[in-house]
C-alpha cells in the first residue's frame, strides 16, 4: 500500500479529529510531567523521571481520547512475561499504541507486543488493496498496525530548556514494518494539524518562531 492508501484507512477508523485530540494530548502530557516532576524533585531525578511520568499520562489521555468516539475502543494490555501496562487503540482493522523515541519519528523499542501487533500488518504489503467488507471480516489474519510516536524537544541553551522543556519536540503517526524495523510512511502531526499545534505552543511565538520548531520536528530517520 502507498502512504495515502494508508492513511485512508486509518481515517476511516479512526477519525482525523481524534488525532487532533491525541496532539493535544501529548502536548498535555509533556507539559503536565514537565511541571509535577520539576515540583517535586530535584532536577538530578528529574531528568530520570520525566519519560516514565510521561508515558504514564499519556496512556491514559489515549483512553480519554476515545471515551466519546464511536467504534473506537480502548484496552490496557499486558504482554506475556512483561511487568508494563500498555494501552490499545483499535477500530475494525486497525489498532494503535502510543512509543516515546528519542527522536522525531525515531525508531521505537522492538518490544513483544509490538512484533507480535506489527507482524499481521498490511503496511509493507504494496500489493494489498483496501479493505471491502468481506475482507474486514479476517481482522484476526491481517490489521494495520498504526504507531503514535513522540518524543521530547531539544534546545540550545540552558535558558531555553527552562523556558520550554516542557513542550514535546514532535508528535507523528507511523507505519511500521513487519519487522520494526523501518516506517513505510509517517505523518507529522504537527505540520497536519497546525492550528492545533500553533494553539498550544508559547503565544509570545511570532510566525518564525513556530517554524523553526516545526522545523526541528521534521523526521530525522528515514
Amino acid at each position: 500500500m502507498i502512504g495515502p492508501e494508508l492513511e485512508e484507512i486509518t481515517y476511516r477508523y479512526l477519525p482525523e479529529a481524534l488525532f487532533e485530540r491525541l496532539l493535544r494530548g501529548v502536548f498535555l502530557a509533556h507539559s503536565a510531567a514537565w511541571e509535577e516532576c520539576r515540583a517535586s524533585y530535584a532536577e538530578t531525578e528529574v531528568e530520570n523521571l520525566l519519560p516514565y511520568s510521561r508515558r504514564a499520562k499519556f496512556e491514559g489521555y489515549l483512553r480519554d481520547a476515545v471515551a466519546m468516539v464511536s467504534g473506537v475502543t480502548a484496552s490496557v494490555e499486558k504482554a506475556e512475561g512483561s511487568s508494563w501496562n500498555h494501552t490499545e487503540l483499535r477500530s475494525g482493522p486497525v489498532v494503535l499504541t502510543a512509543s516515546s523515541v528519542p527522536v522525531p519519528c525515531g525508531p521505537v523499542n522492538p518490544a513483544d507486543f509490538r512484533l507480535k501487533l506489527a507482524e499481521k500488518t498490511l503496511a509493507d504489503d504494496g500489493q494489498s488493496p483496501l479493505w471491502d467488507d468481506a475482507a474486514e471480516s479476517s481482522a484476526e489474519d491481517e490489521s494495520l498496525y498504526v504507531l503514535l510516536l513522540h518524543s521530547k524537544s531539544r534546545w540550545p541553551n540552558a535558558e531555553d530548556v527552562l523556558r520550554y522543556g516542557h513542550l514535546p519536540g514532535s508528535a507523528y503517526i507511523a507505519f511500521p514494518t513487519p519487522d520494526l524495523t523501518r516506517y513505510t510512511y509517517a505523518v507529522n502531526l504537527f505540520s497536519k494539524f497546525p492550528r492545533v499545534m500553533g494553539s498550544l505552543t508559547p503565544q509570545e511565538w511570532d510566525a518564525e518562531a513556530r517554524l523553526r520548531y516545526v522545523q526541528r520536528a521534521r523526521r530525522m530517520v528515514q
